[in-house]
């Protein structure tokens, strides 16, 4: 046997992700405030970051005690001792925290801030009945069990989950849920905690005293009512047509919405992470500095240290410590350039939806914008991710101008999935009353306007839209007739 050995050389390229290039991705996909996260940790860690932000208020500051030192020129030398200057000191942080201050100077506030009080002030639902909960009950438990079924109710005051899911959810039995829960129903707007339309109206009419056997009866047959079924409910609830009339003029005077009386606004603040401006006909697009973290390296720090004689690890450590420094300043830069550049090219594609609205958002894929601005798909991807643009408009996802192609019927044109739903929303709106439209007619309004789409695809667009189907809304039509 002959052993022989064999040497050959094989040449081979692959792609090896840095850990700084993974972190400059990374940033590219971070919203605003997700930065100043990472953003506060880095400062923690390395020594040689610094907050700009800080600086500029360090600047202002002692800008306001030179000022105050041309006050004090007033005074004799033998007066200001420490506990003057102490004093000084106290003022100008008061002034610059408007910290008892009857007379507030909003210029100095923070628009944010002015924002959350309003919105904390605001008198909302939930808030109504927290406070009527925290009067009710005294155990802890009853106190946790109040506090979820108000999470679980929407904004006109109905449950959102039944009895065992809410049980099973918490934790708790069935039977101590129910008896909070029908305390609750006493709560102030009556009619509140109901988990379908009879049991508000049923709340309602008890609390009024205004509840009866023929009430009852038709609050039961609600259904025959919007079939216009009157012979049937006459005959089965032994009802005549003055007493079904009569009786539901007494109904006709309850709120089958009871919570929409108080203020639907949320307590969330939404920070967005671009704001685009309407100036002189044309569109600006800008980064919210609010939000946007401002972080620099402190060169008098490196300076200082890089004249002291080190140990060979600290030297290690400062080199190591500056290199991420400046690394991260030029990441998070090239990260604003970046998404500025990605924005502004969308609001330029999308520029009639910001003019005349959603019905004329255009059909947009990544490949659309990233080949505009010359860069690659995925980076488009990444920064439009979770990133929030404020708009005369209103706030949207970035991912919302994004959406898939539908051909037109003749006119050569494209519309996109958005403005199409948007069209099919505002034709439901404009139905007749009473004559709802079905999806065939749906489908041949649509084509009158140029868009080709099936019957299959216009119920799955209304189904994205919550929106029942003709028969549902022309059921609902006749029960609102004859409530209100």
């Amino acid at each position: 046997m002959q052993i022989t050995q064999n040497l050959k050389l094989k040449q081979s390229q692959s792609l090896v992700m840095t850990p700084q290039l993974q972190q400059a991705i990374k940033l590219l996909q971070l919203t605003n405030l997700e930065l100043s996260d990472l953003v506060n940790k880095e400062l923690e860690e390395n020594p040689f970051l610094e907050d700009s932000k800080f600086e500029e208020n360090k600047e202002v500051i002692d800008h306001e005690n030179e000022t105050d030192s041309l006050d004090e020129e007033f005074v004799s030398k033998d007066s200001m001792d420490s506990e003057i200057k102490s004093e000084a000191y106290d003022n100008c942080w008061d002034k610059e925290l408007n910290c008892n201050n009857k007379s507030q100077n909003y210029e100095t506030i923070d628009p944010g801030s002015i924002a959350e009080q309003t919105v904390s002030e605001e008198i909302t639902l939930k808030s109504v009945l927290t406070d009527q909960a925290n009067l009710e009950f005294d155990k802890d438990e009853e106190k946790f069990v109040s506090r979820v079924l108000i999470d679980y109710i929407d904004s006109s005051g109905w449950m959102t989950k039944n009895l065992k899911e809410i049980s099973e959810i918490i934790g708790c039995e069935e039977n101590k849920v129910q008896t909070i829960l029908d305390r609750m129903k006493d709560f102030e707007p009556s009619g509140v905690f109901a988990q379908n339309l009879q049991e508000c109206l049923t709340i309602q009419l008890k609390a009024k005293e205004l509840f009866n056997e023929k009430i009852k009866i038709l609050l039961e047959n609600f259904d025959l009512l919007a079939s216009g079924e009157i012979k049937t409910i006459c005959k089965q609830g032994k009802l005549s047509r003055e007493e079904i009339v009569e009786n539901l003029a007494v109904i006709r005077q309850m709120n089958p919405k009871p919570g929409n009386i108080y203020s639907t606004t949320e307590n969330n603040i939404f920070h967005p992470d671009v704001i685009v401006k309407s100036k002189n006909n044309t569109w600006e697009v800008e980064l919210n500095q609010s939000t946007l973290p401002k972080v620099v390296v402190n060169e008098n720090y490196v300076n200082e240290l890089n004249n002291l004689n080190c140990s060979q690890g600290d030297k290690k450590f400062i080199t190591e410590s500056i290199g991420s420094a400046k690394w991260l300043v030029k990441a998070i830069e090239q990260r604003n350039i970046t998404t500025l550049k990605i924005s502004s090219e969308i609001v330029q594609q999308q520029k009639e939806f910001f003019e005349k609205g959603l019905s004329y958002l255009k059909p947009m894929i990544l490949k659309d914008v990233a080949k505009k601005i010359g860069m690659h798909e995925s980076t488009v991807s990444r920064v439009t991710s979770a990133k929030l643009m404020l708009t005369p408009r209103g706030i949207f996802d970035m991912k919302h101008f994004f959406s898939a192609s539908i051909n037109s019927t003749e006119k050569g044109e494209s519309y996109s999935a958005a403005s199409v739903r948007e069209t099919l929303k505002n034709l439901i709106s404009s139905e007749p009353l009473n004559q709802p439209f079905s999806d065939e007619v749906i489908v041949s309004k649509l084509q009158k306007e140029g868009i080709n789409l099936a019957r299959r695809t216009v119920a799955k667009y209304r189904e994205l839209m919550c929106i029942p189907s003709s028969a549902e809304r022309r059921k609902i039509m006749k029960i609102q007739n004859i409530i209100i």
